[in-house]
């Protein structure tokens, strides 16, 4: 009962992204459609699911999975509450401070131990993906309507 509860609380959050995805307006001509990244996500999260459903139906009855982690859903919810408060925080302080803030939360989730990762991370997450983003495939950056570091540094 607990992998069909799973798959489909996931199927449920990608369904929700792919719907998210389709919000961001469509490109200028010769521009790359901003939604490309988080509507892969959305459509591999949803392939996740359906995955993750096809094995809860082949599990037994006698087979409850008490070997999977008992906090692997929570971690799930806790980065799509993440994700939620790091896109919505894109209109508020633009793109760099959000990123340099959610980097090490997210990577201490997922395992990052190292204080000197976690503090490059702060600085090296914001400017690769501002170079593969901004520079590279010439998205147009988000400013923030309260408080924007890209255009404080840019003067």
């Amino acid at each position: 009962m607990r992998a069909y509860t799973e798959g489909l609380v996931l199927a449920l959050i990608s369904l929700f992204a792919l719907w998210g995805a389709w919000q961001v307006p469509a490109p200028s001509p010769g521009d790359t459609w901003a939604g490309i990244v988080p509507f892969s996500a959305a459509l591999a999260l949803l392939a996740l699911s359906g995955v993750m459903l096809l094995g809860a139906t082949r599990q037994t009855a006698g087979d409850t999975g008490n070997d999977q982690d008992s906090g692997a859903t929570l971690q799930i919810i806790g980065l799509f509450i993440i994700a939620l408060v790091y896109q919505q925080s894109f209109r508020w302080f633009g793109y760099l401070l959000p990123t340099a803030i959610a980097a090490p939360v997210v990577l201490s989730i997922f395992g990052v131990r190292s204080r000197i990762g976690l503090a490059l991370s702060v600085v090296l997450c914001p400017l690769i993906f501002h170079l593969i983003f901004f520079v590279l495939l010439g998205v147009f950056p988000p400013y923030g309507e309260v408080f924007d570091l890209l255009s404080w540094i840019q003067g």
